[in-house]
């Protein structure tokens, strides 16, 4: 499956080079509705963040079981996830701002690799945030609340299996129709 998928990229990206700037068509309505779906799941991410963000803040303001999940991890928590809802803002933003129909192929194709490049080091950042949130975390619950050890692990494993398996494909074949060229 995978390698026809990279065939037929091959094959568009030897057209598209093959192609100058006047040749190349933009599939504007797919790229639109493309943009419109990304520009929706990060709506949702930001407002997951801030959700999250003032849960974590409020349980570390109410010194909610401090014994075996510390405050100074519930507010570095928040903070992370309050960076992360300003990470969205921009992101968004910068989607936003892109006009899929006015844009030259070129700079369309720039543009999207400069908002891939952000999602990407945005998520390579809160994957290290939460890594280490976790494993401080982990301790804690290790000491003082086995069980909440063991249904953090559950749903740490199946959170990553979910992401590997159903976002990131999602992600993948959004931000190729951004790009979708009439054939």
């Amino acid at each position: 499956m995978q390698l026809d998928e990279l065939k037929k990229s091959m094959s568009t990206l030897e057209q598209v080079l093959a192609k100058t700037d006047s040749d190349i068509k933009i599939n504007v309505s797919a790229s639109q509705t493309a943009k419109t779906k990304i520009l929706k799941k990060i709506r949702q991410g930001f407002v997951s963040c801030i959700i999250i963000a003032v849960v974590f803040a409020a349980m570390a303001f109410g010194n909610i079981e401090s014994q075996s999940f510390p405050n100074y991890l519930k507010i570095g928590m928040a903070v992370c996830l309050a960076v992360g809802a300003v990470w969205y803002i921009f992101v968004y933003t910068q989607l936003s701002h892109i006009d899929i129909a006015a844009l030259p192929p070129a700079k369309l194709f720039s543009r999207t690799a400069n908002i891939k490049l952000m999602m990407i080091s945005g998520e390579v950042f809160f994957i290290v945030c939460l890594a280490v949130f976790f494993t401080l975390l982990s301790q804690s619950f290790w000491n003082y609340n086995q069980t909440a050890f063991w249904a953090m692990v559950a749903t740490l494993l199946f959170a990553v299996v979910f992401g590997i398996v159903h976002t990131w494909p999602q992600y993948i074949k959004l931000f190729r129709d951004l790009n979708s060229i009439k054939e």
